[in-house]
């Protein structure tokens, strides 16, 4: 795709297992740089969670605070997109200093997306209850089949947070033109790339959750054996007294648990970064020559 000037449909099929691939040798032969880049957007989560348990009182630092928790997540992503696409071998800055228009755009397009996610899943919501709801077994299957259809849309959107990285004049109906029959593909890719890494961390939350707070899930063994387990609402109570007797606690699980969330983060960004290029034909501004077509054997760490 020449800068500024997007093709009308996408010029090539996106292969799901080269890419996916692609993605994790691009995270897996960048380490060092994957753990420099985290760095500073860690602790700014760190700071974010930390005044998030003070602040639950009020809706308004509450909201304000979830919405300042996308600008780590902004400072990694743009920097990583601009590695994965530019082939850039020195890194970026991540800190907040580094923060520039780019950031903006790709920050606004973030909030665009997930609040257009949340809409969806909260429209679709009624439906599915309508539909499912006198059969209890199959209502989890019909959340699902919810979301699912949703991140089918999300990837119809997606391809306009690689193109804010690198600055390109880059609209929604372009991305939605270009993932064409390609979102299922951009789906399986994702899941591929989620799926492995969120069962690791399930499993290391399942296994600190008990060991940070001993009294709340002794209290929930004891009243299952009583009989009477607890429900969700009640949980949900527990926990939060539980967070707010043990703040440090708290903080320093949601800091594990955000570091391991690094390393898929970074394979879906370098998988979206290649998706882009893949189905668009970017190149960047300095490049000679397109790349050319690619094919499952595509080495597109090249």
């Amino acid at each position: 795709m020449a800068s500024q000037q997007p093709p009308e449909e996408a010029v090539n099929d996106l292969p799901v297992g080269a890419v996916s691939m692609a993605a994790l040798r691009i995270v897996t032969g960048n380490m060092a740089s994957l753990v420099r880049m985290a760095l500073f957007p860690l602790l700014l989560s760190s700071l974010i969670v930390a005044l998030l348990i003070p602040a639950s009182s009020s809706a308004f630092l509450s909201t304000l605070l979830q919405v300042a928790s996308y600008v780590p997540h902004t400072l990694f992503a743009v920097a990583w997109h601009r590695k994965t696409l530019l082939h850039l071998q020195e890194d970026e800055s991540t800190s907040i200093t580094a923060w520039n228009r780019t950031h903006w755009q790709f920050l606004i397009r973030t909030v665009i997306l997930f609040a257009i996610l949340y809409l969806l899943v909260l429209i679709g919501s009624l439906p599915v209850g309508i539909l499912f709801g006198n059969i209890p077994a199959l209502l989890p299957f019909g959340f699902i089949g919810l979301i699912v259809a949703a991140l089918y849309v999300l990837a119809r959107l997606s391809f306009i947070l690689p193109a804010a990285a690198v600055g390109e004049n880059y609209s929604m109906n372009n991305s939605w033109k270009h993932t064409k029959a390609q979102a299922w593909r951009l789906v399986g890719s994702f899941l591929l790339l989620v799926i492995p890494s969120g069962v690791v961390i399930i499993m290391v939350a399942t296994i600190m959750l008990p060991m940070l707070f001993p009294d709340l899930f002794a209290g929930f063994e004891t009243a299952a054996q009583a009989g009477a387990p607890a429900t969700g609402e009640e949980v949900l109570i527990q926990l939060s007294a539980e967070i707010r007797n043990n703040p440090l606690s708290f903080v320093f699980f949601q800091i594990v648990i955000i570091a391991l969330s690094y390393l898929p983060t970074a394979a879906v960004i370098s998988m979206l970064s290649l998706a882009f290029q893949t189905c668009t034909g970017w190149v960047p501004e300095t490049a000679s020559a397109p790349s050319p077509a690619p094919t499952d054997e595509t080495d597109f760490t090249a």
